[in-house]
């Protein structure tokens, strides 16, 4: 019996205990799907495998004007989180230092979500679907050339 009772403590931990996910589940390129809140936008974001995570955002406003935001991060899964360092951007809103820290909630061959709790807390949960005929270097290549343009 007594065995019985420590099988089912087991069983109940390990269900408890929270996905393992890995870096190499991100590599590729995503897009962050707009989350219904206006002006429309979307983002592309390539992740290597070197650990570079590179962001083109794209913001339309009423008048049809574009807003390209850019930047450069290293990332790391840790704890659950997905976890970036900001070491190159052209907007205020994400400043090189800066941290982002998200929680992950799901990480599927063709999609991913995330929320986020640091610095400042997500509103909404942020889907990623992968775009399959896009290379992560790309998009890299394209923030490291506007860094360039930018100096």
């Amino acid at each position: 019996m007594k065995s019985v009772v420590i099988l089912a403590i087991v069983l109940l931990l390990s269900s408890c205990a929270e996905p393992e996910y890995k870096s190499s589940q991100l590599v590729g390129t995503w897009e962050l799907k707009f989350d219904g809140v206006y002006p429309y936008w979307f983002s592309q974001i390539g992740f290597t495998e070197d650990g570079r995570k590179c962001v083109l955002s794209y913001e339309f406003d009423s008048q049809g004007k574009v807003d390209i935001t850019y930047y450069a991060n290293r990332y790391k899964i840790e704890n659950g989180h997905l976890i970036s360092s900001v070491e190159f951007s052209n907007t205020e809103y994400v400043p090189k230092g800066y941290v982002i820290k998200d929680r992950i909630d799901s990480i599927h061959a063709n999609r991913f979500e995330v929320f986020m709790v640091g610095p400042l807390m997500g509103s909404t949960p942020e889907i990623h679907q992968r775009l399959i005929d896009v290379n992560p270097e790309n998009i890299c290549k394209i923030v490291e050339d506007f860094r360039i343009a930018s100096h």
